[in-house]
């Protein structure tokens, strides 16, 4: 089980997400991302007996989706 205190950090990093997003859509992207993808990981890490499967699945799209925002905000913009 991941440390709790990582959940804080995540929070922390969306937040100056939301935030820095009104200055740089790339920036803010990035740190959103990073944010879910601890999110993710830490909820994957604590999954109850039982709830495997559904945890896995759920959990798995957050990080995915953390990965698609961090891939968007570090990809190059075509002119």
């Amino acid at each position: 089980m991941l440390s709790p205190v990582i959940l804080d950090i995540a929070a922390l990093l969306m937040g100056l997400g939301l935030i820095v997003s009104v200055v740089s859509s790339r920036a803010g992207s990035i740190s959103l991302g990073v944010g879910s993808v601890a999110v993710g990981l830490v909820l994957l890490s604590s999954i109850p007996s039982g709830w495997e499967i559904v945890g896995v699945a759920f959990f798995g799209m957050i990080i995915v989706a953390g990965l698609w925002m961090i891939f968007q905000g570090v990809r190059e913009t075509r002119s």
